[in-house]
């Protein structure tokens, strides 16, 4: 007997039909089952970025939810919820079925007075979701565009962790840290809790502002919504047990801080900031080394180093993981699309 296929929105995050524990065991069927597709990075995104209008797209076999689609509209556009801050993005589930991946857009089409296209940031090479959506165009009659990629660099540890310890043991490295534990007391402290870890954000804000403040690219900090997100992540996520920041102290003073990540094996560099004033002694390449060796310690498979070909990362990373964002347009808002990004 063929599946019934069917689409519904959801009424939001707190939706009682399809909570956080449904969110993640959903989110661990599909390709790409990154941080920022949880249910506590998205939701706390969208208290803090949101605008348009929200389109939770849930696709169900039978009554089952199969795919969800986290979307917003705005302006006759079609987004991931997370457009913006987030590294790596998808849908979640599995939409490997082409009537599930057409059931998601069709839906979303629906629902847009207007509709001039979708935008999809950042989506992971390594998913099938670049192959799926280009097959899934060819059929509903749209227009499909590579609009870009950017890499991820990636130190994969070896079984023994040996090419790890290798990393974190590498001369500069070693000889900042000493210079830190020569000159003072040398403190370093993991949180992993909301508790430990709100008291210390402000701090964490201003070093970042004052690291960034004469460079051509400010803070993000400057913005209070941005400000507004960690702590309502920190509040959120801290329970989800991924959250990890990091302080490191010399003497008196916090030299160097980390907000990232550690999932399923991934352990994630994502905000770090250090003490403009001591850049000479590189403090943020002694908060490295301390990650690096968190990281061992928590016996992670890869030290993830995000979206960004700085050349720092070059020295220590093995492979280069990519994400790609991709445009799918009616013909008629071609002509749109490509005055928009001419």
């Amino acid at each position: 007997m063929t599946a019934t296929i069917t689409t519904r929105v959801l009424s939001g995050f707190d939706d009682p039909s399809f909570g956080p524990t449904q969110w993640e065991r959903l989110l661990a069927t599909g390709p790409t089952n990154a941080v920022f597709l949880t249910h506590e990075w998205q939701s706390a995104w969208w208290k803090a970025f949101g605008r348009g209008e929200l389109l939770l797209i849930a696709v169900e076999r039978d009554g089952e939810i199969v795919a969800l689609a986290p979307l917003f509209t705005e302006a006759g556009m079609v987004y991931f919820v997370g457009s913006g801050g987030s590294d790596y993005l998808d849908f979640i589930g599995d939409i490997s079925e082409p009537e599930v991946l057409d059931a998601l857009l069709l839906a979303a089409r629906e629902r847009v007075a207007g509709f001039l296209g979708f935008v999809f940031y950042h989506v992971p090479d390594k998913s099938p979701t670049g192959r799926l959506l280009n097959e899934a165009a060819a059929r509903l009659g749209l227009r499909i565009f590579d609009e870009g990629d950017q890499s991820a660099p990636t130190l994969e540890f070896t079984a023994d962790k040996s090419n790890a310890v290798a990393a974190a043991n590498k001369k500069s490295l070693v000889r900042h840290e000493k210079f830190f534990a020569r000159d003072g007391t040398l403190k370093v402290q993991h949180f992993r809790t909301s508790a430990e870890m709100l008291p210390h954000l402000d701090e964490f804000f201003e070093q970042h502002i004052a690291r960034w403040a004469s460079t051509p690219s400010p803070s993000l900090f400057n913005d209070p919504a941005q400000r507004n997100f960690y702590r309502l992540l920190t509040e959120t996520a801290a329970d989800a047990g991924w959250l990890r920041f990091t302080r490191v102290q010399w003497q008196v003073r916090a030299i160097a801080f980390h907000f990232g990540f550690s999932r399923r094996g991934d352990f994630m560099w994502y905000k770090p900031s250090f003490a403009v004033d001591l850049a000479r002694h590189s403090p943020g390449e002694v908060l490295l080394r301390q990650l690096l060796f968190a990281a061992i310690e928590e016996g992670a498979r890869e030290f993830d180093f995000g979206l960004g070909d700085e050349a720092f990362k070059s020295r220590f990373a093995t492979k280069v993981n990519r994400v790609r964002n991709w445009g799918l347009y009616p013909p008629a808002a071609v002509t749109h699309h490509e005055s928009r990004t001419t």
